[in-house]
């Protein structure tokens, strides 16, 4: 990849970036997907409500979350909460590049992944720290390789 900076005349608080490459590959989407996530607001902090409450985790502590059917489960480093939700919601308000989706049922945070195994017929399993695991979708293996450079 090459990197170049230039001079120009932008208002102060203004950048453009321009990228250039032959096609629109996996990997230039995946720098379109950081650049707009650069400019968005990160909050360490996640609400889930759990419930008759309101629970805080921090995105650090965050393992996993998994659904089954509209129930989500939040594994973290001391606990297991369960709420009520749709996967995809969670994985617009966990946009930070350590979660990754790894099936239609997982989003984990890949800080915790300790390996990735075959299982029972064929599939794949992840195994993060806390003694977690799930199945991995061979759809999004790619990603995970893209994720840790293989």
């Amino acid at each position: 990849m090459k990197i170049k900076f230039e001079s120009t005349d932008l208002t102060s608080d203004k950048i453009e970036v321009i990228i250039k490459s032959q096609s629109r590959s996996a990997r230039v989407e995946k720098l379109l997907n950081y650049l707009q996530k650069f400019e968005k607001k990160q909050s360490d902090n996640i609400p889930i409500k759990a419930d008759d409450r309101v629970l805080i985790i921090k995105s650090t502590e965050l393992i996993m979350v998994e659904v089954n059917q509209n129930e989500l489960s939040f594994f973290t480093e001391t606990q297991l909460i369960k709420s009520v939700g749709k996967l995809k919601d969670i994985r617009l308000r966990l946009n930070l590049p350590n979660f990754i989706q790894i099936s239609r049922f997982a989003i984990i945070n890949m800080n915790y992944l300790q390996s990735i195994e075959s299982g029972f017929s064929g599939t794949l399993v992840a195994r993060l720290k806390g003694n977690v695991k799930t199945t991995v979708s061979r759809r999004y293996v790619p990603i995970i390789k893209q994720y840790l450079n293989l």
